[in-house]
């Protein structure tokens, strides 16, 4: 990781019925809201119709986080189950954030994974 400067992307494969997203480096509480907002307006087609979908999320770049924001992960992880997640797959290069995404994630049926092709594989499975 060059720098802890809070960077994400985030797309929809409506034929998959999936959000995909990525984030990288160290989080603010502003830049944890605009990611939500991104993500719920990538999902909000499959929120409305009620059928549920999927979410790969790319951590490879992500810092653990403070634990005032690992609070904020944990609800907006109860939230995505909430609104139709129905598994999510996340890619994690680091035990560290692994260990706190496990912590934070209870509420979804959620695995990790070091390699893009396998995290499909079980998303889709």
């Amino acid at each position: 990781m060059e720098t802890l400067a809070p960077t994400f992307t985030v797309s929809r494969n409506d034929g998959a019925r999936e959000v995909h997203w990525s984030a990288a480096g160290l989080w603010t509480d502003g830049k944890v809201a605009e990611l939500q907002g991104a993500l719920f307006q990538a999902a909000k087609p499959f929120i409305d119709d009620a059928k549920g979908f999927r979410v790969l999320g790319d951590l490879r770049e992500f810092a653990v986080q403070p634990r005032d924001l690992a609070e904020k992960m944990r609800l907006s992880q109860e939230n995505s189950a909430r609104v139709g997640v129905t598994r999510m797959a996340l890619l994690v290069s680091s035990t560290l954030v692994k260990q706190q995404f496990r912590r934070v994630s209870a509420a979804l049926e959620c695995q990790f994974f070091s390699e893009k092709a396998a995290a499909l594989a079980w998303l889709r499975g």
